[in-house]
């Protein structure tokens, strides 16, 4: 197992357990964010190569990667306590002396041959469990007691580790329990991708140096092209692999490959060999090993899920502060995507703010303020859910929300404006309910449509997804001229819903900021109409 240690921008300590792809950049979907202005989005990379040793490489950042104090120009391999570095943040690399390191050398060599594998096992096959009377031949009894056994102690012994590593381990430890293996490799398959990576090695006496561990490229296509559990009996004398060199050369006398499957798929291949016994492996034991291999594929399987699960319930936890609870599902399932960076996009913007908040504030007791006002936002934020608004921010005691961005339909405008008139409506009805007659809030709206920039923007300690834009500024100067109760739209925004409003037009108001003199208007209601299909949460 590698990582790598560093200090984020608050000066606080951090570990990153490196996969076999580590990305590293700016941008928050980055495997390491470090928010460092002279980071690049996507800055640099940590790969692991197909031999089990990781390098770095450089994604033409803006200023360079370094390793140890050097640029990193092509890629270059790191060594247990290398420093990478990225910006001013300085990563150090750590390799576990347990874990797969340059003592131990995995080659998959590429055999200049023809290989006809005769003693195989296909998967699913042999893998039901005889009824008792059905039960003549005492091999088979033990045979399946054997799997029954493995099994139990697999699962008991690693069946609630989190660890890939640590789990991978486990299962080639165990499977030296079993069988009379010299070496051991556990290769797992890089997902979306052929690639087939060493991730564990280990030899007889346990030690994790065992030399060059040489692996027919030959007998690993016959395990992954044909899902088939291949074994020889007697490598060195086998004429099917008389021209494969990494068996002559490695001195092996006996093989078993078997694929680590889930349903039909390729996780991995669990390889051992011999170099001392011939015909250390017998059917039986490739039989065994298949079984041993279906649970330890379970258990794999059940990690990648775990370790799926995690990764969407942060991802949720980011989108739950900007999108309703059906867009969250929608983008964690793939059914819609979040596009990375900025990038422009037509949207209409909604400002609400509070008027009048500060003298409220001024004769009313401090917690009893931020009591109502949570109640004033969570009541506002539900309503923009409702039609599937992106909740922007809170500046004190405003909200900005948009249509059009990350997520676009075709009825964003409206959308948008029946959302406010529904914001409006919902406030006074709380405020008629009031048994004293004072009103708790009363809040103008202001909307408006055009071009704006859409991405993660903000500063080196912070970044939040945001618009930006003229069309930002001036709904923000709208909403600055509606009263009390008032919903105000500039002119794009009516253009779009002008068949569906009772408005009214106001004489042309110059806005702060503006040259030229704005045409607005108070929207006085919804005309009832048949609602758009895509709408899905009508204002009733």
């Amino acid at each position: 197992m590698a990582k790598v240690i560093f200090r984020d921008t608050q000066g606080i300590q951090r570990s990153k357990v490196l996969d076999n792809l580590t990305r590293i950049g700016r941008h928050p979907e980055q495997n390491i964010q470090i928010l460092d202005r002279v980071v690049s989005k996507a800055h640099a990379v940590i790969e692991r190569d197909i031999e089990g040793r990781y390098f770095v490489h450089d994604k033409a950042s803006r200023n360079g990667t370094f390793v140890n104090g050097a640029r990193v120009e092509d890629k270059v391999y790191l060594k247990d306590g290398d420093i990478v570095g990225v910006g001013s943040t300085d990563l150090l690399f750590r390799e576990d002396p347990t874990s797969l390191n340059n003592k131990t050398k995995v080659t998959i060599h590429s055999d200049e041959m023809e290989a006809h594998i005769q003693n195989r096992i296909a998967q699913g096959l042999d893998v039901q469990f005889l009824p008792e009377p059905d039960i003549s031949d005492v091999s088979v009894l033990r045979r399946d007691y054997e799997k029954l056994r493995i099994a139990h102690e697999l699962s008991r012994s690693i069946g609630v580790e989190t660890d890939l590593d640590v789990l991978l381990e486990k299962i080639l430890e165990k499977a030296f329990e079993i069988f009379p293996a010299d070496h051991g490799v556990i290769l797992m398959r890089l997902q979306e991708t052929d690639r087939l990576v060493p991730m564990v090695v280990r030899g007889r006496s346990g030690e994790i140096g065992v030399g060059d561990v040489r692996i027919s490229r030959t007998i690993l296509n016959e395990v992954v092209e044909e899902k088939q559990a291949v074994l020889s009996s007697d490598a060195m004398m086998d004429s099917r692999f008389s021209g494969a060199h990494s068996i002559i050369l490695g001195n092996i006398r006996s093989t078993m490959s078997v694929p680590l499957m889930f349903e039909d798929t390729i996780l991995g291949v669990i390889h051992l060999d011999s170099t001392v016994e011939s015909g250390a492996f017998a059917e039986k034991d490739l039989q065994i090993l298949t079984g041993f291999a279906r649970q330890a594929s379970v258990l794999i399987n059940h990690h990648r899920l775990l370790k799926k699960m995690e990764e969407e319930i942060l991802v949720r936890e980011k989108l739950h502060r900007l999108l309703s609870p059906q867009l969250v599902e929608e983008v964690v399932n793939g059914r819609l995507e979040l596009v990375k960076g900025g990038e422009l996009r037509a949207v209409t913007v909604m400002f609400a703010d509070i008027r009048n908040f500060t003298s409220f504030a001024e004769r009313t007791a401090p917690q009893l303020v931020v009591e109502l006002l949570n109640e004033y936002f969570e009541l506002m934020v539900d309503i923009i859910f409702k039609h599937e608004g992106t909740l922007d921010k809170f500046v004190g005691d405003e909200i900005m929300a948009v249509w059009g961005a990350p997520i676009a339909r075709p009825d964003d405008t409206e959308r948008a404006v029946r959302c406010a008139v529904e914001m409006q409506e919902a406030l006074k009805r709380i405020n008629d309910s009031q048994q004293d007659g004072e009103h708790l809030f009363e809040a103008g709206i202001g909307l408006n449509t055009g071009q704006a920039v859409a991405g993660y923007m903000g500063s080196t300690k912070s970044m939040n997804y945001t618009v930006m834009g003229d069309v930002v500024n001036t709904a923000s100067r709208i909403c600055s001229e509606a009263g009390p109760g008032e919903v105000i739209i500039g002119i794009d925004t009516f253009t779009e819903v002008a068949n569906l409003v009772t408005a009214e037009k106001l004489p042309p108001r110059r806005l702060k900021g503006k040259v030229e003199l704005v045409d607005l208007f108070r929207i006085r209601g919804m005309n009832l109409r048949p609602i758009h299909p895509t709408l899905r949460n009508p204002t009733q």
